[in-house]
């Protein structure tokens, strides 16, 4: 299994309701690509101090070849487009377990 994980801070012109539309909808959207499993968006927790990252992505891919497979999917290709526009920092990293 493959653990992808997309980290990001919005930009400071991105409104709160822009902010929670992507938390609502990415799942929606990047959910129809038949390799994503367990996807979900998380908002960061400032229990333990100001966060570095304000917004993760988590998605789970049962191997690295649909890993690649949903990165090149049109789905994905037309969302990571839109990120240059909400996002100010981005941070993906991969583990597999």
């Amino acid at each position: 299994m493959v653990k992808h994980i997309v980290m990001a801070n919005f930009k400071a012109e991105v409104s709160q309701h822009d902010r929670d539309e992507f938390a609502e909808k990415v799942p929606e959207i990047l959910g129809q690509i038949p390799e994503t499993k367990n996807l979900f968006v998380a908002q960061a927790s400032e229990v333990e101090g100001k966060p570095r990252y304000a917004v993760a992505l988590f998605i789970d891919f049962d191997s690295e070849a649909a890993l690649k497979s949903y990165l090149e999917n049109p789905i994905h290709k037309a969302a990571e487009a839109q990120s240059p526009a909400l996002f100010s920092e981005v941070l993906i990293s991969n583990y597999l377990y």
